[in-house]
């Protein structure tokens, strides 16, 4: 017989490579190794959320593809390009309003743009925490809780290992979803007529603030597993799958899968404790 030692799960944000988190949770589901506690970055928190309330990873897909996606977008170019009352529309349903009525203990991380730190929740309206959560720089406004205006936690925290150890777990798997695709191609060489007269006619400077964006995080990111240090950490392949790359969300999710199944065997090994 063989008991499991209490773990957690830190989810990392990363847009639509996040539903990548679906396919790891399936096949630990189907291997009866279920977190006793989630913390969530960005599109991580979103999934987390759906998970820590107790679904599983087949009904959080299910609850996830109820809507297509232009649904979430807000047409007010002020409006930072989400519509959040349709995401707290499709998940109230199925999850509690407060954090601390989750059955699974769950967190979910911020950063302040104020003091330039992070922040934790774990207690509170959920849906505010989340909105905080994903508010990535450049598509979605930040949001003002109390003295502190809140963004998305993958600024300073993109996979909240540090986060899932205070919930109380004695072993921590890290899912990373934000591998650095190093682009492939150069640009062809304009003319002396295009630069001069037609400069940035195939560029793409708000693609390229999200490139910048993309590889600060992923470096501090590093940086941050290093210190936190995971029992383990998993990186879905991903490979081709953008931030915005939504409609990709079956093949992020097979390789959520793909990545969790070719561990298996260091999973059991980490949180297996054989009993006579």
């Amino acid at each position: 017989m063989a008991d499991f030692k209490r773990f957690g799960l830190a989810l990392g944000g990363g847009g639509a490579r996040g539903y990548a988190h679906i396919g790891v949770l399936r096949v630990l589901e189907r291997e009866g190794l279920m977190p006793g506690a989630i913390a969530g970055t960005s599109m991580g928190s979103l999934m987390g959320a759906v998970f820590a309330a107790g679904h599983s990873a087949d009904k959080v897909q299910e609850v996830l593809s109820q809507t297509p996606i232009w649904r979430f977008l807000d047409l007010n170019p002020l409006g930072g390009v989400l519509n959040f009352a349709e995401v707290v529309r499709l998940l109230e349903p199925h999850i509690p309003r407060q954090i601390e009525d989750f059955p699974v203990p769950f967190g979910i991380t911020a950063t302040d743009l104020i003091t330039g730190t992070e922040v934790y929740f774990r207690q509170g309206d959920v849906f505010q925490a989340i909105r905080a959560s994903i508010a990535y720089p450049g598509a979605i406004n930040p949001i003002w809780v109390g003295h502190q205006l809140l963004a998305d936690g993958g600024i300073l925290n993109q996979i909240p290992v540090d986060l899932v150890r205070f919930l109380g777990s004695e072993r921590v798997i890290a899912v990373d979803v934000t591998p650095l695709e190093v682009l492939r191609g150069q640009p062809r060489r304009k003319s002396w007529w295009e630069q001069v007269f037609r400069r940035g006619i195939d560029a793409n400077p708000i693609q390229n603030a999200y490139r910048a964006i993309e590889i600060m995080q992923i470096r501090l990111a590093e940086v941050k597993l290093a210190v936190s240090r995971p029992d383990l950490v998993l990186r879905p392949k991903l490979e081709g799958i953008g931030l915005f790359s939504f409609q990709q969300q079956g093949q992020a999710i097979r390789d959520g899968e793909t990545a969790t199944e070719g561990r298996l065997e260091e999973i059991r090994e980490l949180l297996v404790i054989e009993t006579p």
